[in-house]
């Protein structure tokens, strides 16, 4: 980058509020702050072109979990918590379906369904058993009635006969998503760097130090840079994983009607015009996808490859493009949302589900940061 005077000032001009990461979470707490206190300045660093880890990379699902995946975060986290988390993920698809409306974002209420493999029977039985207490978690914590309900397979015919439908799951374009928040942040004044890494954080002398020789001293520090951000705060319980995803070309026959998921929401794939994307398995090679590394693998590869000859007999044959991004994941899918420091706040570790908590987690930035202006 060759950074003139000009933009090396404006770059490095003081502002109330800086943040790092203009992915969702970045987005969304910039456009809450300005909407309760317009008067504040507000600056987004991001390295990338687009948002770099996730948020332009995901498969847009605007999922909040199925059952088997519930049922695995309340075994790992407890109801409570579990239920908090999948709260925050509910109000947080609301939030940006209100922001942005879902024509912006080409959202459709597909739907979701749980599918299970033959090799997946005992899943499969404790799913079906525990249906009546999903939904009355759902009731009870997320006021929505009969969530899930066992549907016929008529689909996908590899996949055993018996599966879960959630009426409440739907499919969106990321990139349409992206591009209407950082519209509105626009409007709203909010200054977004892209191509700018940050390498260090000087806590004592409150600067940031990035590429070019670039110095940016701060007031109040948001990061929102969830996968990576232990690169900059190596102290957070959050660490990076890969998902890779691939998409077909087009198609004859395809008959998926709704998001789908396999194997505790560890695979997931819906179509999209004529095509069938499909993702993650990143638990099939757990080692190899603890990584911040963007890349595709073979182990990871054929592996869903082999899932999604399963799915469409022929089209592995077919795939027209292969991508990945990073997540932010922990111990516990609880996210970090606190100060690190007397002026550093930090939103991150979404779990795989920033589509659905993104929205959320920055309105409570926001808050926290404006009651400390």
């Amino acid at each position: 980058m060759n950074y003139s005077f000009w933009e090396k000032y404006f770059i490095e001009s003081p502002v109330d509020i800086t943040i790092i990461g203009s992915g969702i979470v970045g987005l969304s707490t910039a456009i809450s702050i300005k909407e309760s206190r317009p008067e504040l300045s507000i600056k987004i660093i991001e390295r990338g072109s687009l948002p770099y880890g996730a948020s332009t990379k995901n498969a847009g699902f605007s999922c909040f979990g199925s059952v088997s995946e519930l049922l695995d975060d309340i075994k790992n986290m407890g109801e409570g918590q579990c239920m908090e988390v999948v709260n925050m993920r509910w109000k947080g698809l609301k939030k940006l379906r209100s922001r942005i409306g879902d024509a912006a974002m080409a959202y459709t209420h597909c739907g979701g369904t749980e599918l299970f493999r033959p090799e997946d029977e005992d899943l499969k039985q404790l799913c079906l058993s525990q249906i009546e207490y999903c939904n009355e978690l759902m009731s009870h914590h997320i006021s929505i009635d009969q969530c899930y309900s066992v549907k016929s397979n008529d689909t996908v015919l590899s996949f055993e006969k018996q599966s879960i439908f959630n009426a409440f799951e739907g499919s969106i374009n990321p990139v349409m998503m992206m591009n209407e928040l950082i519209k509105k942040a626009i409007s709203l004044g909010i200054h977004i760097i892209n191509g700018l890494t940050i390498k260090e954080i000087d806590k004592t002398n409150k600067q940031l130090i990035g590429s070019e020789n670039i110095r940016i001293a701060f007031k109040k520090l948001i990061v929102c840079t969830n996968g990576f951000a232990s690169q900059l705060l190596p102290n957070l319980p959050v660490t990076a994983a890969r998902n890779q995803v691939l998409i077909t070309s087009p198609l004859d026959n395809v008959k998926l009607d709704s998001c789908y998921h396999v194997d505790k929401g560890y695979i997931y794939f819906r179509p999209f015009e004529g095509r069938i994307l499909i993702g993650g398995g990143r638990n099939y090679d757990a080692v190899t996808e603890a990584t911040s590394e963007f890349g595709n693998t073979k182990v990871i590869q054929e592996y869903l490859l082999s899932i999604l000859e399963k799915i469409h007999p022929g089209a592995s044959k077919k795939v027209d493009h292969w991508w990945s991004g990073i997540l932010g994941i922990g111990h516990t899918k609880f996210p970090i949302c606190e100060w690190v420091d007397k002026d550093i706040l930090v939103g991150v570790r979404l779990g795989g589900m920033g589509i659905a908590i993104g929205s959320y987690l920055g309105e409570q930035l926001a808050e926290m940061a404006v009651s400390k202006m």
